[in-house]
Protein backbone atom coordinates (compact mmCIF):
# COMPACT_ATOMS: atom_id res chain seq x y z
CA UNK A 1 0.00 0.00 0.00
CA UNK A 2 1.18 3.48 -0.97
CA UNK A 3 2.38 5.31 2.55
CA UNK A 4 2.59 9.15 0.88
CA UNK A 5 2.25 10.48 4.46
CA UNK A 6 5.44 8.65 5.70
CA UNK A 7 7.25 9.33 1.98
CA UNK A 8 6.68 13.14 2.30
CA UNK A 9 7.63 13.34 6.08
CA UNK A 10 11.10 11.55 5.46
CA UNK A 11 11.80 13.95 2.70
CA UNK A 12 10.61 16.95 4.71
CA UNK A 13 13.40 15.37 7.20
CA UNK A 14 16.14 15.08 4.97
CA UNK A 15 15.45 18.70 4.02
CA UNK A 16 15.29 20.18 7.59
CA UNK A 17 19.17 18.52 7.63
CA UNK A 18 20.07 19.93 4.49
CA UNK A 19 18.62 23.42 5.46
CA UNK A 20 20.02 23.34 9.09
CA UNK A 21 23.35 22.36 7.25
CA UNK A 22 23.16 25.41 4.92
CA UNK A 23 22.55 27.65 7.87
CA UNK A 24 25.12 27.09 9.21
CA UNK A 25 27.27 27.24 5.91
CA UNK A 26 25.41 30.31 4.78
CA UNK A 27 24.38 32.22 7.92
CA UNK A 28 25.34 35.27 6.73
CA UNK A 29 23.27 35.29 4.09
CA UNK A 30 19.64 36.04 4.38
CA UNK A 31 18.48 35.73 0.63
CA UNK A 32 19.89 32.42 0.83
CA UNK A 33 17.89 31.57 4.24
CA UNK A 34 14.69 33.07 3.21
CA UNK A 35 14.64 31.08 -0.38
CA UNK A 36 14.96 27.91 2.07
CA UNK A 37 12.15 28.86 4.57
CA UNK A 38 9.89 29.08 1.13
CA UNK A 39 10.51 25.62 -0.21
CA UNK A 40 10.24 23.74 3.42
CA UNK A 41 7.12 25.83 3.61
CA UNK A 42 5.87 24.04 0.34
CA UNK A 43 7.25 20.74 1.61
CA UNK A 44 5.34 21.49 4.72
CA UNK A 45 1.80 21.64 2.25
CA UNK A 46 2.87 19.12 -0.06
CA UNK A 47 2.87 16.73 3.26
CA UNK A 48 -0.96 17.84 4.23
CA UNK A 49 -1.96 17.43 0.72
CA UNK A 50 -0.68 13.82 0.42
CA UNK A 51 -2.34 13.29 3.66
CA UNK A 52 -5.89 14.69 2.81
CA UNK A 53 -4.89 12.13 -0.60
CA UNK A 54 -4.72 9.13 1.11
CA UNK A 55 -7.30 9.60 3.70
CA UNK A 56 -9.70 9.44 0.67
CA UNK A 57 -7.88 6.36 -1.28
CA UNK A 58 -8.56 5.00 1.85
CA UNK A 59 -11.94 5.56 2.29
CA UNK A 60 -12.70 4.76 -0.78
CA UNK A 61 -10.48 1.53 -0.56
CA UNK A 62 -13.01 0.08 2.06
CA UNK A 63 -15.97 0.81 0.08
CA UNK A 64 -17.76 -1.34 -2.15
CA UNK A 65 -21.15 -1.19 -4.24
CA UNK A 66 -23.78 -2.04 -2.31
CA UNK A 67 -27.51 -3.10 -3.72
CA UNK A 68 -28.54 0.37 -4.20
CA UNK A 69 -26.32 1.79 -7.34
CA UNK A 70 -27.62 4.93 -9.38
CA UNK A 71 -30.44 6.62 -7.94
CA UNK A 72 -32.32 9.94 -9.82
CA UNK A 73 -34.71 12.16 -7.17
CA UNK A 74 -36.46 15.52 -6.92
CA UNK A 75 -37.57 17.04 -3.51
CA UNK A 76 -40.70 19.58 -4.41
CA UNK A 77 -41.77 21.36 -1.58
CA UNK A 78 -43.95 24.21 -3.56
CA UNK A 79 -47.32 22.73 -2.34
CA UNK A 80 -46.38 20.89 0.56
CA UNK A 81 -43.37 17.97 0.72
CA UNK A 82 -42.90 15.25 -2.31
CA UNK A 83 -39.98 13.06 -2.46
CA UNK A 84 -39.51 11.02 -5.64
CA UNK A 85 -37.24 9.28 -7.29
CA UNK A 86 -36.12 6.16 -9.36
CA UNK A 87 -33.10 3.67 -8.44
CA UNK A 88 -31.12 0.69 -9.78
CA UNK A 89 -30.30 -2.38 -7.50
CA UNK A 90 -27.02 -4.43 -8.30
CA UNK A 91 -29.74 -7.30 -9.53
CA UNK A 92 -30.55 -5.27 -11.95
CA UNK A 93 -33.89 -4.19 -10.73
CA UNK A 94 -35.21 -0.78 -11.17
CA UNK A 95 -37.93 0.75 -8.94
CA UNK A 96 -39.32 4.34 -8.27
CA UNK A 97 -40.76 5.53 -5.36
CA UNK A 98 -42.94 8.76 -4.00
CA UNK A 99 -43.33 10.28 -0.58
CA UNK A 100 -45.82 13.17 0.54
CA UNK A 101 -46.76 14.65 3.61
CA UNK A 102 -44.70 14.19 6.34
CA UNK A 103 -40.74 14.91 4.82
CA UNK A 104 -38.51 11.95 5.25
CA UNK A 105 -34.94 13.58 6.49
CA UNK A 106 -31.80 10.78 7.09
CA UNK A 107 -29.92 10.26 10.92
CA UNK A 108 -27.55 13.11 11.00
CA UNK A 109 -24.48 12.15 9.83
CA UNK A 110 -21.97 13.69 7.21
CA UNK A 111 -23.32 15.16 3.87
CA UNK A 112 -24.35 12.78 1.63
CA UNK A 113 -23.86 9.90 3.94
CA UNK A 114 -26.96 7.61 5.18
CA UNK A 115 -27.29 4.65 7.33
CA UNK A 116 -28.72 1.46 5.46
CA UNK A 117 -31.66 2.05 7.35
CA UNK A 118 -32.43 5.40 6.12
CA UNK A 119 -32.02 3.80 2.44
CA UNK A 120 -34.67 1.23 3.05
CA UNK A 121 -36.91 4.29 4.82
CA UNK A 122 -36.01 6.82 2.13
CA UNK A 123 -37.69 3.65 -0.41
CA UNK A 124 -40.69 2.63 1.46
CA UNK A 125 -43.28 1.82 -0.71
CA UNK A 126 -41.08 1.48 -3.67
CA UNK A 127 -42.06 -0.87 -6.98
CA UNK A 128 -40.57 -2.19 -9.42
CA UNK A 129 -41.20 -0.55 -13.00
CA UNK A 130 -38.27 -2.96 -14.86
CA UNK A 131 -35.32 -4.17 -15.23
CA UNK A 132 -31.76 -3.27 -17.25
CA UNK A 133 -29.08 -5.79 -18.46
CA UNK A 134 -26.79 -7.39 -15.12
CA UNK A 135 -23.94 -7.69 -17.67
CA UNK A 136 -23.66 -4.17 -18.66
CA UNK A 137 -24.88 -3.06 -15.10
CA UNK A 138 -21.98 -5.31 -13.60
CA UNK A 139 -19.66 -3.10 -15.97
CA UNK A 140 -21.06 0.31 -14.94
CA UNK A 141 -21.30 -0.20 -11.45
CA UNK A 142 -17.14 -0.48 -12.19
CA UNK A 143 -17.09 3.25 -12.81
CA UNK A 144 -18.68 3.89 -9.06
CA UNK A 145 -15.34 4.30 -7.42
CA UNK A 146 -13.28 6.20 -10.09
CA UNK A 147 -16.09 8.35 -10.32
CA UNK A 148 -15.54 8.96 -6.03
CA UNK A 149 -12.63 10.56 -7.21
CA UNK A 150 -13.57 12.94 -9.36
CA UNK A 151 -14.05 17.15 -8.01
CA UNK A 152 -17.74 17.07 -6.43
CA UNK A 153 -19.08 20.40 -5.94
CA UNK A 154 -22.39 21.22 -4.61
CA UNK A 155 -23.75 24.91 -3.29
CA UNK A 156 -23.75 25.74 -0.31
CA UNK A 157 -26.39 25.73 2.55
CA UNK A 158 -29.16 23.22 3.29
CA UNK A 159 -28.46 19.67 1.75
CA UNK A 160 -31.90 19.47 0.92
CA UNK A 161 -33.85 22.18 -1.12
CA UNK A 162 -35.90 21.75 -4.14
CA UNK A 163 -34.73 20.29 -7.09
CA UNK A 164 -33.31 16.85 -8.80
CA UNK A 165 -30.15 15.05 -8.01
CA UNK A 166 -28.82 12.17 -9.96
CA UNK A 167 -26.07 10.46 -7.79
CA UNK A 168 -24.20 6.98 -7.30
CA UNK A 169 -23.78 5.34 -4.06
CA UNK A 170 -20.72 3.17 -2.61
CA UNK A 171 -21.70 1.36 0.87
CA UNK A 172 -19.10 1.19 3.65
CA UNK A 173 -19.79 -2.71 5.32
CA UNK A 174 -18.00 -2.03 8.78
CA UNK A 175 -20.17 1.52 9.37
CA UNK A 176 -23.39 0.30 7.36
CA UNK A 177 -23.47 3.47 5.61
CA UNK A 178 -24.32 4.25 1.80
CA UNK A 179 -21.78 7.46 1.01
CA UNK A 180 -24.02 9.62 -2.30
CA UNK A 181 -21.06 10.55 -5.11
CA UNK A 182 -22.66 13.36 -7.01
CA UNK A 183 -23.08 12.89 -10.44
CA UNK A 184 -25.39 16.09 -11.08
CA UNK A 185 -27.53 18.59 -9.39
CA UNK A 186 -30.07 20.98 -10.66
CA UNK A 187 -32.43 23.56 -9.07
CA UNK A 188 -31.28 24.57 -5.71
CA UNK A 189 -28.77 22.63 -5.17
CA UNK A 190 -26.94 22.38 -8.51
CA UNK A 191 -23.90 20.13 -8.23
CA UNK A 192 -21.51 18.63 -10.45
CA UNK A 193 -18.55 15.77 -10.94
CA UNK A 194 -15.69 16.61 -13.00
CA UNK A 195 -14.52 12.65 -13.16
CA UNK A 196 -15.13 11.62 -17.21
CA UNK A 197 -17.20 8.23 -15.33
CA UNK A 198 -19.41 10.45 -13.38
CA UNK A 199 -20.65 11.98 -16.85
CA UNK A 200 -21.16 8.54 -18.44
CA UNK A 201 -22.78 6.73 -15.13
CA UNK A 202 -25.35 10.15 -15.67
CA UNK A 203 -25.89 9.02 -18.89
CA UNK A 204 -26.59 5.92 -18.69
CA UNK A 205 -29.05 6.56 -15.66
CA UNK A 206 -30.64 9.17 -17.67
CA UNK A 207 -30.54 6.54 -20.02
CA UNK A 208 -32.74 4.10 -18.45
CA UNK A 209 -35.39 6.90 -16.86
CA UNK A 210 -35.94 7.59 -20.26
CA UNK A 211 -36.73 4.42 -20.92
CA UNK A 212 -38.75 3.65 -17.97
CA UNK A 213 -40.64 6.18 -18.58
CA UNK A 214 -41.20 5.85 -22.40
CA UNK A 215 -45.22 4.37 -22.90
CA UNK A 216 -45.21 0.51 -23.03
CA UNK A 217 -45.66 -0.30 -27.30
Amino acid sequence: MRRPCVWFGLHAGVAADYTGAVERRLLSNPEVRMRMGRALTIVGLLAVAACSMSETDRLIDRETTGDVLLESYSIDQTWGYKLSGMYINADGTVWEYEQTGTPWYPEKLKPGELYERDMLTKHKNARQIGTVDVTLLDDIAKMIKPAARGKMTRAHGSSWGDGSYEVAYLFDPDASTYREIILAGQGAQPASNSAPEARLLLQYLRDVQKVMEAPAP
